[in-house]
């Protein structure tokens, strides 16, 4: 008589076991697809808050106006099989303060954005980082990244710029962050710069693979203190062409 009943006690148990396990994979599934996910990427590069590194930094620095968008272009070298968009615009050149005398106009590139790669799976991994069950899917999305330090110049403003030059391009570049100074009509300085004042809040977006969000954080630990603006064209010339002497 206690025979059949511990065989249906054993099956129970079997039973829950099972059910139990069953239960705790779809929690981690589940759970692994409603938690995001955040994918940091560092930035580094040179940066000052004093206009004598920005004159230091420089090959050439210049003053005069964008003439509008030349054209788009891969920056990143053909066998790293990558996608960086640069931005090349044409820029008229009515004085030069440094640098050996350039062209009455040149190409200047602006750095626009990257596209980045992001991979999600159905791996299910538990708590402590084991890897429960094995990937049997892997889903890949790309997305572009825009430059943090973007900033589309304004056409037939005047500006002073501080550049370095690819020689091999036919082209010049940023020497330092920041490197544009506008002036108003009146040739008052403002310096140009995303690090000022810097809202973190736009160093991020997010974006979904699948079923999972993703935050995509671009990593600054910088910020630029501004002590040009304000200053006179003809102040700022002094100081420049002082400065490289």
């Amino acid at each position: 008589m206690s025979k059949p009943k511990t065989r249906r006690t054993y099956f129970y148990l079997l039973l829950f076991i099972l059910l139990l396990i069953i239960g705790i994979t779809f929690w981690f599934i589940s759970k692994n697809n409603l938690e995001p996910k955040t994918l940091v990427l560092h930035k580094t590069f040179k940066v000052t808050n004093e206009l004598s590194e920005m004159v230091q930094e420089s090959d050439v620095i210049v003053i005069g106006e964008y003439k509008g968008l030349d054209s788009k272009w891969n920056m990143a070298p053909f066998e790293q099989h990558e996608n960086v968009e640069g931005h090349l615009f044409n820029f008229q050149v009515n004085e030069t303060l440094k640098g050996k005398p350039v062209e009455k106009e040149i190409l200047i590139n602006h750095r626009y954005s990257e596209i980045i790669s992001i991979e999600e799976s159905d791996e299910v991994v538990d708590e402590t980082g084991v890897i429960v069950e094995e990937a049997k899917n892997i889903f890949t999305k790309e997305v572009e990244n825009k430059d943090p330090l973007y900033i589309k110049p304004a056409n037939s403003e005047k500006y002073m710029i501080f550049l370095k030059e690819n020689s091999e391009l036919g082209h010049y570049y940023p020497a330092i962050e920041p490197f544009l100074i506008q002036f108003d009509s009146n040739d008052v300085a403002q310096l140009k710069s995303n690090l000022i004042n810097l809202d973190k809040n736009k160093l991020k977006f997010k974006t979904k693979v699948e079923e999972r969000t993703f935050y995509v954080i671009n990593e600054i630990p910088y910020t630029v203190v501004d002590n040009i603006s304000g200053k006179n064209l003809d102040e700022i010339t002094r100081l420049v062409k002082t400065l490289h002497q």
